[in-house]
């Protein structure tokens, strides 16, 4: 399947044998490609957040159990969030407020790095029920009559 040019969330389903723990050695990877993408908006105040927490996010999966992924209050951030879902399949996956290219990016990057580690798994796109696209903050959606051009 070919993936799609631009996107709102990128979905990552481990097959049904795999757990949290299997993606321990692959985690680290995968959470500094979201903080390298998150650095544009990430906080002078807050150096040590990123180290914080993949460590608490690799306790978990080391513990077999659903981490908090990165999930910051950036209005246009990405986001990592293990959703609380089916415990029959481990799913991950990573969301802006808007359709974009680097959720695509991502999406496939992390794919290609779980292929090589050799943990099967299945992508699919825009899976979630998030209402229409929004537009940037404090910019009021087109059509809306407040914008230029209203009479």
């Amino acid at each position: 399947m070919t993936p799609p040019v631009k996107a709102r969330s990128g979905h990552i389903l481990l097959d049904g044998k795999r757990g949290f723990r299997d993606l321990v050695r692959v985690y680290p990877e995968i959470h500094r490609k979201v903080a390298e993408a998150n650095r544009p908006f990430t906080k002078e105040t807050e150096p040590m957040l990123p180290e914080i927490l993949l460590e608490e996010n690799l306790r978990d999966l080391r513990a077999d159990r659903k981490p908090a992924g990165y999930n910051r209050p950036d209005a246009l951030g990405l986001r990592l969030v293990f959703p609380l879902a089916d415990r029959k399949r481990t799913e991950f996956y990573f969301s802006k407020p808007m359709r974009c290219q680097e959720i695509v990016q991502i999406t496939e990057q992390v794919s290609v790095l779980l292929r090589r580690r050799g943990i099967r798994h299945t992508v699919e796109y825009d899976r979630l029920q998030l209402g229409p696209p929004r537009g940037l903050p404090g910019v009021p959606p087109m059509g809306s009559g407040t914008g230029f051009g209203a009479i």
